[in-house]
C-alpha cells in the first residue's frame, strides 16, 4: 500500500481504489468457482452403494458467490429432512433413600412398606422428545443422520434406540422410519423410509478434495426451525478430536446449532461432503467452531450398514508410537526432509511392536505378514498421508477388513512400498460385550407394542360444573400413559372430556368402552373432545384420532 499511495492522490486515488477492489472481488469469485472441482476423483475414493434408481439432485457445475446460494438451497432442500424421535424413559428407583431397606430386608418387605411396581416408590415413565436432521442419499429412501439423534441416553454408554422415529420432508410428508444400522464409533445412523414414489436424494461428494477456505453450506433444523441454511468456509480439515474413537472431522464456521445434528454439509455443487455432528462451545450455542463427519469416513460405514447391517473395522496388527515425532527422531528414523509428496517430510507413525488382537507381541497379524517391522515409519496408507497416530488409526479402522491396501513406509531412510490385507478389528466389540450386564440396576423392561393407555370415567355433574360444562355428557379422561396412543393423540387427563366417537355421542364410560371395543383392529377412532379451563370457561371443541391396536 505505500507504493500505491505514492502514485495516486485525490480523485485518482478513489478511482484506483475502486479498480483495486473490483479486481479483488473478481479474484475471490474465481477462487470460489474453481477451488473444489479441480481434480478428478482419486481411484481409491469410495462411492456410496446405491439401492435405488434415478439421478441425485446436484448442480452441473459449482456456483460462484455472485450467483448467491439460492441455486444450492433450491437444489438440496428437497432431500434434507427433519427427524423427530420419542422415547419413554424410566428413572431408576435404585439409589433412593429407601433403597438400602430392600437390600437388607428383601423385596417382599420393601414392597409391603414402600410399594412395589406401580406403588408410591415406582417412578413414573416419562416421555422424552428429540429433534435432529438428516439427508436422503438414495431414491429408495435411505437417510443418513447421527447416531446420537436416534439414541437414548449418553452415546458413550450402553444405549438403545428411540421407540418412535419420524422423518418429515420439505414437502410436509411424514414417514415412520426404521433403523437400518448404527455406527456408534463414528456417530452415524442409517434410516429407511418408504414410499410408492422415489425420493429426491443428494449426491455424496469427495471430502478429500475440500481445502481450507472452501465455501460450504450447512442445512438442518437448528432449535426446530426446519430447512435452515447457513454458509461459511472450511476452517480446517482432518481435525482430530481426542474423544473420538475413529475418524477426523471437517471444521467449519458455518453456523451449526442444536438440531443441526445429522444434517448435510454441502459444497458449492450441492454435494454432501460432511454430516454435521457437534460444536465446540462454552455457552451451548454456536461459537464459530462446528464439526462434520467427512464423506471419506461415513461412506465406508454407510455401505457396510446398508449391505450387511453391521460394521466391521479393519485391523493392522501394530502398536504405534503415541508421542510426537521430533526433528531428532525424524533424523534417526530416516524421515527428515521437506518432501512435497509426504514421504520424507519429518513425520509419520513409528511401529513400536507387531501384535495380535489381544495386544500381545506376535508376528501373525496383517502388518507382519506384509513384511512390516518394528522401527518402520508408516508415511502413507492407501491414498492418505500419515502424519500422526490418529491418521493411521482412523484410516485402518475405516477400511473394511479383507481389503488390500497399499502402504508406503520408511525403514532407516529406505522407502519401501508394500500391500497389507486388513483383518477384522474386534477389540471394541470384546470390550462392549465384557461391559454388558455390569450394573446393579434391573434390566429395562422389554418394549411392548403400544396400547391405548387411557383411563376414564363418566363425567359427573360436579366435575362438569367445575369445568364449565354443565350441559355436557361424556367421559372424563383420568390418566394417560406416557408414550401411549392416547398420549400421541394429545389427550390430557382431568381437563379433557370425550363427547363423541366416530361421530356418535358418548353418554357414559360404559358406552365409550363398548364403542372402542366394537371397532376393528387397525381402524381409526375419531374423538371429539372438550377441554375445561381453571376459570370455568369452556374452550371450543377439538378432534383427534388414533388407530386401534
Amino acid at each position: 500500500m505505500p507504493l500505491f499511495k505514492q502514485y495516486v492522490s485525490g480523485k485518482g486515488a478513489v478511482l484506483a481504489a475502486l479498480l483495486f477492489t473490483l479486481a479483488l472481488g473478481i479474484t475471490i469469485g474465481s477462487i470460489v468457482s474453481t477451488g473444489v472441482d479441480g481434480a478428478e476423483t482419486p481411484a481409491a475414493a469410495q462411492e456410496l452403494v446405491m439401492q435405488g434408481e434415478g439421478a441425485p439432485v446436484t448442480l452441473a457445475e459449482q456456483v460462484s458467490l455472485q450467483e448467491g446460494f439460492t441455486k444450492i438451497a433450491k437444489s438440496v432442500e428437497p432431500a434434507v429432512v427433519h427427524i423427530y424421535t420419542q422415547s419413554i424413559v424410566r428413572s431408576s428407583a435404585r439409589g433412593g433413600s429407601n433403597e438400602q431397606f430392600r437390600d437388607f430386608f428383601g423385596d417382599e418387605f420393601f414392597e409391603r412398606f414402600f410399594g412395589g411396581p406401580g406403588g408410591p416408590s415406582d417412578p413414573e415413565p416419562q416421555k422424552r422428545a428429540g429433534l435432529g436432521s438428516g439427508v436422503i442419499v438414495d431414491s429408495e429412501g435411505y437417510v443418513i443422520t447421527n447416531y446420537h439423534v436416534v439414541a437414548i441416553g449418553n452415546q458413550n454408554r450402553n444405549t438403545s434406540i428411540a421407540e418412535k422415529i419420524e422423518v418429515q420432508t420439505k414437502s410436509g410428508e411424514t414417514y415412520t422410519a426404521k433403523v437400518v444400522g448404527v455406527d456408534r464409533e463414528t456417530d452415524l445412523a442409517v434410516l429407511k423410509i418408504s414410499s410408492d414414489e422415489p425420493f429426491p436424494f443428494l449426491k455424496v461428494g469427495d471430502s478429500t478434495k475440500m481445502n481450507v477456505g472452501d465455501w460450504v453450506l450447512a442445512i438442518g433444523s437448528p432449535f426446530g426451525f426446519e430447512q435452515t441454511l447457513t454458509a461459511g468456509i472450511i476452517s480446517a480439515t482432518q481435525r482430530v478430536i481426542p474423544t473420538s474413537t475413529f475418524g477426523d472431522y471437517i471444521q467449519t464456521d458455518a453456523a451449526i446449532n442444536p438440531g443441526n445434528s445429522g444434517g448435510p454439509l454441502v459444497n458449492m455443487k450441492g454435494e454432501v461432503i460432511g454430516i454435521n455432528t457437534f460444536i465446540s462451545t462454552t455457552s451451548g450455542s454456536f461459537a464459530g467452531i462446528g464439526f462434520a463427519i467427512p464423506s471419506d469416513t461415513f461412506v465406508s460405514s454407510y455401505n457396510q450398514l446398508v449391505t450387511e447391517g453391521t460394521i466391521r473395522r479393519g485391523w493392522l496388527g501394530i502398536s504405534m508410537n503415541s508421542l510426537e515425532m521430533t526433528p531428532e527422531m525424524a533424523d534417526f528414523f530416516g524421515v527428515a526432509g521437506d518432501d512435497s509428496n509426504g514421504i520424507k517430510d519429518g513425520d509419520g507413525v513409528i511401529v513400536t511392536d507387531l501384535i495380535d488382537e489381544s495386544g500381545e507381541s506376535a508376528d501373525t497379524g496383517p502388518a507382519a505378514q506384509a513384511g512390516i517391522k518394528e522401527g518402520d515409519v508408516i508415511v502413507k496408507f492407501g491414498n492418505k498421508e500419515i502424519s500422526e497416530l490418529w491418521d493411521l488409526r482412523s484410516a485402518a479402522a475405516n477400511t473394511p477388513p479383507g481389503r488390500e491396501v497399499p502402504v508406503v513406509l520408511v525403514r532407516k531412510g529406505e522407502v519401501i512400498e508394500t500391500k497389507v490385507t486388513l483383518a477384522e478389528r474386534t477389540l471394541e466389540q470384546q470390550e462392549r460385550e465384557a461391559n454388558q450386564g455390569l450394573s446393579f440396576d434391573e434390566e429395562e423392561e422389554e418394549v411392548k407394542p403400544k396400547e391405548i393407555g387411557l383411563e376414564f370415567q363418566t363425567l359427573t355433574p360436579r366435575t362438569a360444573r367445575q369445568l364449565g360444562m354443565e350441559d355436557v355428557e361424556g367421559v372424563q379422561i383420568i390418566s394417560v400413559t406416557p408414550g401411549s396412543l392416547a398420549d400421541d393423540a394429545g389427550l390430557q387427563p382431568r381437563i379433557m372430556v370425550i363427547t363423541e366417537v366416530n361421530g356418535q355421542p358418548v353418554k357414559d364410560a360404559k358406552t365409550f368402552k363398548e364403542m372402542v371395543d366394537e371397532t376393528d383392529s387397525g381402524e381409526g377412532i375419531i374423538l371429539r373432545i372438550l377441554a375445561g379451563n381453571p376459570n370455568g370457561a369452556r374452550t371450543s371443541a377439538a378432534y383427534t384420532s388414533f388407530v386401534k391396536p
